[in-house]
């Protein structure tokens, strides 16, 4: 079982990794999927932590072996742009990925805790 890192924690306003601290709207760096790895399973388990967060998340595959000039796609979508949500959950994305990123939308307010995938 491997776990992988999408986002660690990011505050609204406060530079981050990717997140400038003022912008709405990024992307997480890539990271291996299932897929990657021949012969692992195609479910991944995506696990959210936020606290006061407004926004969406959503997960991002891609089929391809070059994240920098992929093709991406929604695989699986987090939060609502209109409330305030804190919690930690998990859900589970099938599909052979070869990678995977969070794409932060409409981030408002709040803290994400944790985004990760294990398989």
């Amino acid at each position: 079982m491997a776990t992988k890192t999408l986002l660690t924690t990011v505050v609204n306003g406060e530079p981050s990794g990717n997140y400038d601290g003022s912008s709405q709207d990024w992307f997480s760096n890539a990271v291996n999927a299932a897929g990657y790895y021949h012969g692992r399973s195609g479910v991944q388990t995506v696990g959210f932590s936020v606290t006061g967060f407004t926004g969406t998340i959503t997960i991002e595959a891609t089929l391809d072996s070059d994240p920098d000039t992929a093709a991406w796609f929604d695989a699986l979508a987090y939060g609502d742009a209109s409330s305030v949500t804190t919690q930690n959950i998990s859900e589970s994305v099938v599909g052979n990925f070869t990678w995977l990123r969070a794409r932060v939308q409409t981030f408002d307010a709040g803290t994400i805790n944790l985004v990760t995938a294990t398989y």
